[in-house]
């Protein structure tokens, strides 16, 4: 019975994403993706364009040119992947990776880690300054996230939509937890905390 009610999640996903799909033709960027990453549930997820995106949003941009190069020589991603984070800071919110700590706004996101899993040296990316208009950090507070610690802020622009799960191998979409469940305002914005996120590593 549980493999049945799986199987309907799944073929009405599809039947989702066939529709979707239709639509997907006319738009130069994809309306949906399959996330393969570990952190974040495998499955489909919608992409939604939004005029405006706001701390918490999960969104979904390209691999930062800086750091291209470096995941596709260590094979965290296939090409024309993209990575899928959440939107922890904006325009006035003071972004720090100073003494090996990421913070933002003072409240601390984690680590700044020098090596990755496999001991190889990870990108020195070092920020002290409020974020300028238009400029996004994305940062997962979970560890082994490979966010703006170590690519610094993007750009707006670069950001695809907002990710919404469609199906997941978890189950369907109403059993997906919310990416960030508790706030903390500061004095120059709210800094949203919470579950883990896809992560390139």
């Amino acid at each position: 019975m549980a493999k049945l009610k799986a199987y309907r999640g799944l073929f009405f996903a599809l039947f989702v994403t066939g529709i979707v799909a239709i639509g997907a033709t006319f738009f130069a960027r994809p309306v949906i993706i399959y996330n393969a990453t570990n952190s974040l549930p495998h499955g489909l997820y919608l992409v939604v364009r939004k005029p405006v995106y706001e701390r918490g949003d999960l969104v979904v941009f390209p691999i930062p040119e800086s750091v291209k190069g470096l995941v596709r020589q260590r094979h965290w991603l296939p090409d024309g992947a993209f990575l899928i984070k959440p939107i922890a800071g904006k325009n006035g919110d003071m972004l720090s990776t100073k003494s090996g700590r990421c913070l933002l706004n003072g409240v601390d996101f984690g680590m700044v880690e020098t090596v990755d899993r496999t001991g190889q040296p990870l990108p020195v990316f070092s920020i002290n300054r409020r974020l300028e208009n238009g400029e996004i950090a994305v940062v997962n507070p979970t560890p082994h996230s490979f966010d703006s610690r170590y690519f610094g802020p993007i750009s707006e622009r670069q950001i695809i939509g907002k990710v919404v799960p469609i199906w997941t191998q978890s189950g369907t979409a109403r059993n997906v937890r919310k990416p960030f469940v508790e706030g903390s305002r500061q004095k120059t914005g709210e800094v949203r905390k919470g579950g883990e996120i896809g992560s390139a590593r």
